[in-house]
Parts: structure tokens; C-alpha cells; sequence
């Protein structure tokens, strides 16, 4: 009697057990089931946000390219005097609407660079100068070149003078020394433009005047000389025009080639639509349209400047 009465107590506890364990199971699946829903609702939700600030994003840099220009470009400088003839002499000041814009100046009817002049105040106008100036902002497109020409009506004309400093010596050995800095003014050869001229281009150069020291001649008018062409920009839609600059390399004197120093830049008349800092393409017109190319005619003068020490045989 005692073992199936045992057997009994058994199967009664096993099942009573069971009864409890089961609830408590299916609460915690339960449970688990609920999580794994909340889970699934937040990463719809997280997508969802994202989706969202994709599009504003898309959006917002799609309206900003609407609106945004092609480019910017420093506004052109203004002179504070109008150019024309000056009954007596004056001073200019120059001027510029973009802020932050560095000015740079020429008087040699040349195109100004970052290596020109820096306007730092009121420029004299004694006798008859072509002023041009430019701006420029770092991440900014250089301003367009701003050019007065004025004229005096007793403008003296520049002498042919004795270059020498008094201190230049004859040398012992039938030779003169040039000393370095000695300017040297040349004439171009030829025509040279923007339109057909490459980087690498021979510019001939020939000497304006007679260079002599102490009434001693040294070189003879019409010395042969070269440049070399270091830039060319083309003309370009919205009114750009050519842009092209050369440095000097040397002279001819008597066999002996004589290195030179300088380098300027000749640019083209631009042709903006307006006067306007932010000009956006507006249209087929604008696009098509170019400016000048630049041009330097034969005849065209330029001073250049001995590079180092030189001496040099007399001309007889």
C-alpha cells in the first residue's frame, strides 16, 4: 500500500509544479514578445526620422543651388577722379565696394598683379599716366581691371638721360660695368596676342635708345632681346577677356647675352552684362558673351632691368 500511495504523491506534486511553471513561462514569452515588437517599432520609427531628414536635407541644398551664383567677383575699383584732361596736377584715390578687397595699382600701362604696386594711398598725377587698378578677396574672383587715362597739357616728356650712376667704373681691361638694377628700355618686335599666343612662346624685344655711360657708348639702338610667354587665359563667357603675361630674358650686347629681369601682363577689355559684385548666368546672350583679347602692338615699350652685374666691351 505504501509504494502506490507513494507513487501517487508524486505524480500529485510533478503536476502541481507543472501548473505553477507554466504560467510563469508563457508570461515571460510573453514579455519577450512585447519587447521584441516596442524593438521593431523604434528602429521604424529611427528609419522613418532619418528618411525624413535625408529629404529636408536634399531639399535645402537643393534651394541653395538655385539661388547660389555661378561665381563671385570682387567688385571693380572706382577712381575718385574722372579721367580727361587735368588743368594742373592731382591725386587720386581708388576705391573698392567688396570687403576685405586689397587694390593694386599700375601707372605704366601695364596690367596690374599681386606683384604691382599695393594701393596705400593717393596716388600724384603729375603729368600725363594711364592708372589701372584691380581688387582682389583670397576665394574671390579678381575684379575686372579699372583704367583712367589722364592728361596734362604740359606733360614733360621722359628724357633720354645718362643711365650711369656716377660710382660706375671703367674697368681697367677696356671693359664697363652695368650694375644690377640698371634699367633697360626695349621696344616689342611684333604683335603679340592672347588669341594665338601659348605658354613657352619667344616674344623678340629690341633696344629703344642707345645705352651709354659717361658719354661712352655701351649698346647700340635696336639690340636684339627676348621675353617668353608665362600665361595665357583665353577669353570666356560672361565678358572675361584674354589675359596674357611675358618675362624678360635677355639682351644681345655685342655677341654677349645679358640676362634681364621683369615680368608684366596685358589683359583684355572686359564685357560684363552690369556692374553688379554677383554676376549669375542670365541667359543665352550672356553666356556667349567675351571680352577682348589682350593685345600688345609692335612698338609697345617696356623697361627692364639688368638682373646681376655686368660688364660689358664698349661699341666703337
Amino acid at each position: 500500500m505504501r509504494t502506490p500511495l507513494a507513487v501517487f504523491i508524486l505524480f500529485l506534486f510533478v503536476s502541481v509544479a507543472n501548473a505553477q511553471i507554466d504560467p510563469g513561462m508563457q508570461a515571460a514569452q510573453q514579455a519577450a514578445q512585447t519587447m521584441d515588437a516596442m524593438q521593431q517599432a523604434m528602429q521604424a520609427n529611427q528609419q522613418a526620422m532619418e528618411a525624413s531628414q535625408r529629404a529636408a536635407m536634399d531639399s535645402m541644398n537643393l534651394a541653395n543651388q538655385s539661388v547660389q551664383p555661378t561665381y563671385v567677383r570682387v567688385a571693380t575699383p572706382k577712381f575718385s577722379l574722372k579721367p580727361g584732361k587735368l588743368s594742373a596736377p592731382a591725386s587720386v584715390r581708388i576705391t573698392d565696394s567688396t570687403r576685405g578687397a586689397i587694390i593694386y595699382y599700375t601707372t605704366d600701362g601695364w596690367t596690374p598683379t599681386f606683384a604691382s604696386q599695393r594701393y596705400l594711398g593717393p596716388i600724384p598725377i603729375d603729368s600725363t599716366t594711364t592708372l589701372q587698378a584691380v581688387a582682389i578677396v583670397p576665394a574671390f574672383a579678381r575684379s575686372f581691371v579699372a583704367t583712367a587715362k589722364y592728361t596734362l597739357p604740359t606733360s614733360p616728356s621722359t628724357p633720354i638721360a645718362d643711365n650711369s650712376p656716377s660710382s660706375v667704373p671703367v674697368l681697367t681691361a677696356g671693359k664697363i660695368l652695368l650694375p644690377q638694377g640698371t634699367p633697360v628700355r626695349l621696344v616689342f618686335d611684333s604683335d603679340v596676342t592672347s588669341r594665338t599666343a601659348s605658354v613657352g612662346d619667344q616674344i623678340p624685344l629690341k633696344l629703344a635708345d642707345d645705352i651709354s655711360f659717361h658719354g661712352v657708348l655701351v649698346a647700340k639702338k635696336g639690340a636684339p632681346a627676348s621675353a617668353i610667354v608665362i600665361q595665357v587665359d583665353k577669353t570666356g563667357a560672361g565678358g572675361l577677356p584674354g589675359l596674357l603675361s611675358f618675362q624678360v630674358q635677355s639682351l644681345n650686347l655685342n655677341g654677349v647675352s645679358v640676362k634681364l629681369a621683369g615680368t608684366a601682363a596685358r589683359e583684355g577689355e572686359p564685357k560684363p552684362p552690369n556692374a553688379a559684385v554677383l554676376i549669375p548666368v542670365a541667359g543665352p546672350f550672356f553666356i556667349f558673351k567675351h571680352g577682348t583679347d589682350a593685345f600688345i602692338s609692335r612698338g609697345t615699350p617696356y623697361t627692364a632691368f639688368l638682373s646681376a652685374d655686368t660688364s660689358v666691351v664698349p661699341q666703337v
